[in-house]
């Protein structure tokens, strides 16, 4: 017990000991560094910019042993802590207390009797409770003077700091001592450049202001002229910078050594110097010069954002919108050509830029130069482009560098397809493609499942067939839009037309009462037979346009050829580089067309039979395509002769591939239309034709008419108002039939077609009420042209569906009636004018006398039409209507040379309009008419069987089920042999079942 108040009185009294170490080793500390600190200053002063390894030992050993020395002076006080000495420091806060805290340690240590160990104890424990009010700071105080001592011991220690860092020689010194002997070649390594500065003037193109910068670092763009000095921190008999541009020598002015470089490339700066005594001495700091980036402008094509595909003479609005941080210096669109050239369009001025709307998002701050917006329009054909090329087109923006050279910014890039011959060529295969696939589609979902018995069944699958009939229909009238290709234009009326109707006497069938099981069954037959048959002709339109399309690029090739064959030869005489890029891009067209019918081959194989696909025509286009590529190889060598050698080995390929194509489509069309068809779509073609010429020369004789009619009102004055006024009341007669016309059962165009007839005869009443017959004329004779469209469309329409309770048969007979009031008034109107043959001028008879000649080729065109019509390909008249329509026509036309010869434009005009009325519709009445599946249909004729060899698919394994149904048409093709019909057709329909 009595060792535990003992315990706790040495805890505290080592507490007091530990405070007063602290303090002693403290102080002792700080004196030896302030003693150090200032002997390292004076040795730094005196030793200069470089020292020996010699003398920077004896400094640093000096040094050092001031510090020992200073430190063990004075921390002597800490001899007289040890063991009870630390009870000494009681004495200031109480003498007692020191001399009691003595006795009781002693007296612990000492062996005492037991009831003399309760007295220790008991002293030692009034001791301890004395000692536990007393601090630590109370027996150590730091006083006054030991305050003063700490300061004066900082004090020194900052001075030489300070004296180090802020006298040159002696930083000088300082690095010399930390690196003795520091040496690179043959200049010492020394810390020579102090308060270095860099003013900084920025290129003229960037608009900022100078700068002064400090460090050792320098960022900064290129051609920054920089005003670099230094002040010294030894004397210096000359100095010199090594900037990455190479060495600028430094002049001393004002305690100062300055040079000037500009700012070209990012490299280290280096300062080299000689000291007053020649040595050469090398600055330690390491300083770079960092060249800040001019980026290049950010351009960005607001529209197009997507490649085109351009129709023939269309322009192309390019906008688009650039940026860059010191300022625009121009921006062009760049219209990449095959071969390589490149054809540069500048945009105009700058359009206004919502600031906002800015590239980045924000608004540009004021050391940014505007944003640019400019729209320009490009023509690609005036530029060089051909139909069928394929173009690049990016935007450019230029910066105003003018240190090194202009940035180029560069937008992303579109492409722009020059619709072409070939284009439309695909647009109709593809078209057809999705005919067929319909077509068959249809066909399957019909024979897929029998029709129900049942309502509910019934109708539903009658909802499948009917949607997938619908597919068809819309199909079949995109293709009806293409009145470019004669078997079309042959072909898809009829198809249209017998489909809806088959479809609409379906329809019936699942009115509001279901017809009997055998009438739907027999009307589903009856498509089923009408899809067939609309297969096998869709197939075969679709390989003979594929044969077609084929033949076509190889005859685009053959011409290619001659046009590389005459630049060729160009370039041999006289090699200049405009020659030469025409060549090469007359090359790329070649190899791209090249490209394309390779693939049109690879994909015929399925669509076209292999008995007219022959291997000819595949061997002779991969001969073709190895000359053109060693072609390519020549003129990149500039091997010209060698490059003459393969253009005729092109020229034969091409010719022997060419000639293999047409003649597999010459095979294709003789094998699959017969020649009433092929006969009857030429015959239309002519027919086309000469429609819009009569077409054509009956507007110049209305633009004849309307002068002279106009001269000779002008003559006549107030000799017309009567008749004015009695011709207004059968302009009123016209409109008031016009006013009977139901528009209710009309469809959109057709009430549209009405209203401006309508219109147009209100225009005739206002011109009449004026007495400006002219006008009236024009006016009328635009009411009847619109007046005969709607009669003719309504009746076309009437025929396809009248109307549950005729409607639109009425409003066909009522147009047609308000069609022949409209003629009527037209006449009258032409009688009314004066006299017009008084009224013409030289250059319109002159105009009317060429056109006579225009009229009496149009005649011998109509009458060799006529011909044609009569000619029997196959033992039958090709159109017995046709002939009859053609003598009407062809003696209109007649009448209209012989009032041109006789210089007399109504008549003319009269009789042009009817040939042309009577033109229009023979060919609608033909295209109505016209058989789609070939042989000898049309006016009596009996379509002829197929002549193609019996084939059922089945040999090879489909590889999916469209490539199925493809096959199965080679099946619907064959015709079986006799007594096997029927065998023949449920098998190929248990398969596309």
């Amino acid at each position: 017990m009595a060792g535990s108040p003992t315990r706790s009185l040495a805890r505290r009294l080592a507490r007091i000991r530990r405070r007063a170490v602290a303090l002693h080793l403290t102080r002792a500390l700080l004196f030896g560094l302030a003693a150090a600190g200032a002997l390292f200053f004076v040795a730094s002063a005196w030793v200069g910019p470089t020292v020996d390894v010699g003398v920077s030992v004896a400094a640093w050993a000096t040094v050092g042993l001031a510090l020992l020395g200073v430190v063990v002076w004075a921390a002597r006080p800490l001899a007289r802590l040890r063991g009870d000495g630390a009870v000494r420091l009681l004495a200031t806060v109480d003498p007692s207390l020191a001399s009691r805290t003595r006795s009781a340690l002693e007296l612990a240590r000492q062996d005492h009797a037991p009831h003399s160990a309760d007295l220790v104890a008991a002293h030692a424990a009034r001791v301890e409770e004395v000692l536990a009010a007393v601090e630590p700071r109370d027996a150590v105080p730091i006083g006054a003077s030991v305050r003063l001592r700490l300061g004066l011991a900082a004090l020194a220690l900052a001075g030489a700091a300070a004296g180090v860092f802020g006298i040159d020689r002696a930083t000088a010194g300082a690095f010399a001592l930390l690196h003795p002997g520091a040496q690179e070649g043959r200049a010492r390594v020394a810390s020579i450049g102090a308060d270095v500065r860099a003013a900084l003037r920025y290129p003229a193109y960037m608009d900022r202001a100078p700068r002064e910068i400090e460090g050792a670092r320098i960022e900064a763009p290129a051609g920054t002229i920089v005003q670099w000095s230094m002040r010294p921190r030894v004397p210096l008999a000359r100095a010199t910078l090594t900037t990455p541009e190479g060495a600028v020598r430094l002049s001393e002015s004002e305690g100062r050594w300055t040079g000037r470089f500009v700012v070209r490339t990012a490299g280290a700066l280096t300062l080299e110097a000689r000291d007053l005594e020649g040595r050469p001495l090398r600055d330690a700091t390491a300083r770079a010069v960092v060249l800040e980036p001019d980026h290049a402008p950010i351009v960005k094509l607001l529209s197009p954002l997507e490649d085109l595909m351009l129709e023939d003479s269309a322009t192309v609005t390019f906008d688009v919108e650039a940026r860059d941080d010191h300022g625009l210096d121009g921006v062009v669109l760049v219209v990449g050509l095959p071969g390589g050239a490149e054809q540069r369009v500048p945009f105009p001025p700058a359009l206004p830029v919502d600031p906002m709307a800015t590239l980045g998002g924000a608004p540009p701050s004021d050391d940014e130069a505007l944003a640019y917006r400019g729209v320009t329009e490009v023509d690609p054909l005036a530029l060089g482009a051909r139909p069928g090329d394929v173009l690049r087109v990016w935007a450019e923006a230029a910066d105003r560098d003018d240190v090194d050279g202009p940035n180029i910014g560069r937008s992303s890039e579109i492409l722009l397809t020059l619709a072409s011959e070939g284009s439309e060529r695909a647009e109709r295969i593809e078209t057809l493609s999705s005919a067929v696939d319909a077509a068959l589609g249809a066909l399957a979902d019909r024979l897929e499942a029998p029709v129900p018995e049942a309502d509910a069944p019934a109708r539903a699958r009658h909802e499948t067939v009917d949607a997938s009939g619908q597919r068809l229909a819309d199909v079949l009238d995109a293709l009806h839009e293409d009145a470019a290709d004669p078997a079309l234009a042959a072909l898809v009326p009829e198809m249209r037309r017998d489909l809806r109707r088959a479809r609409e006497s379906e329809r019936r069938q699942y009115g509001r009462t279901l017809a009997n099981h055998g009438r739907r069954v027999s009307s589903d037959q009856r498509l089923v037979t009408l899809l067939e048959d609309d297969a096998l002709a869709l197939a075969d339109l679709l390989a003979a346009a594929k044969l077609e399309d084929a033949a076509a690029i190889a005859r685009e090739l053959e011409s290619l050829r001659r046009e590389m064959a005459s630049l060729l030869a160009e370039v041999r005489r006289t090699d200049s580089p405009e020659a030469r890029q025409a060549l090469m891009a007359a090359l790329r067209r070649a190899q791209r067309r090249m490209q394309e019918l390779q693939q049109r081959l690879a994909a015929m194989r399925e669509d076209v039979p292999s008995e007219f696909l022959n291997a000819d025509a595949l061997g002779d286009q991969e001969e073709a395509a190895a000359a053109l590529d060693a072609l390519d190889e020549a003129l990149e060598r500039g091997d010209l002769d060698a490059a003459a050698r393969h253009m005729l080995d092109l020229e034969r390929e091409i010719d022997a591939l060419a000639r293999s194509l047409q003649q597999a489509e010459s095979d294709f069309g003789g094998d699959r239309f017969g020649p009433r068809q092929r006969a009857m779509a030429e015959a239309l073609d002519r027919l086309v034709g000469l429609e819009a010429e009569e077409r054509t020369l009956a507007e110049r004789s209305d633009d004849v008419r309307r002068q002279a009619a106009q001269t000779a009102l002008d003559a006549a004055g107030e000799e017309t108002a009567a008749a004015a006024r009695a011709l207004a009341e059968r302009a009123a007669e016209a409109r008031e039939a016009l006013d009977r016309v139901d528009p209710t059962p009309l469809g959109p165009a057709d009430r549209e077609t009405l209203e401006r007839a309508r219109q147009r005869l209100t225009d005739t009443q206002d011109a009449l009420g004026n007495g400006d017959l002219g006008e009236a004329r024009a006016m009328a004779e635009e009411a009847h042209a619109d007046a005969t469209r709607l009669a003719r469309d309504l009746e076309i329409s009437a025929m396809m569906f009248g109307g549950r309770r005729g409607e639109v048969a009425e409003a066909a007979r009522r147009a047609g009636a308000a069609s022949g009031r409209t003629r009527q008034l037209t006449q009258e109107l032409d009688d009314a004018l004066p006299r017009l043959d008084e009224h013409i001028d030289r250059a319109q008879r002159e105009q009317l006398r060429a056109d006579g000649d225009r009229q009496r080729r149009a005649t011998e065109a109509a009458e060799a039409l006529r011909e044609a019509f009569a000619a029997e390909p196959d033992g039958a008249p090709l159109s017995p209507r046709g002939v009859e329509a053609m003598e009407g026509i062809t003696e209109a036309m007649r009448d209209a040379r012989q009032a041109l010869q006789r210089g007399e434009p109504v008549g003319a005009s009269r009789a042009q309009h009817e040939a042309s009325r009577q033109l229009t519709e023979l060919r609608e009445e033909l295209e109505r008419n016209q058989n789609p599946n070939g042989g000898g249909g049309g006016e009596g004729g009996e379509p002829s069987p197929p002549s193609e060899r019996v084939r059922i698919p089945g040999a090879e394994e489909p590889r999916g089920a469209d490539e199925l149904r493809r096959r199965l048409l080679e099946a619907m093709r064959s015709r079986a042999p006799r007594g096997y019909e029927d065998a023949v057709r449920r098998y190929y329909e248990d398969l596309l079942r």
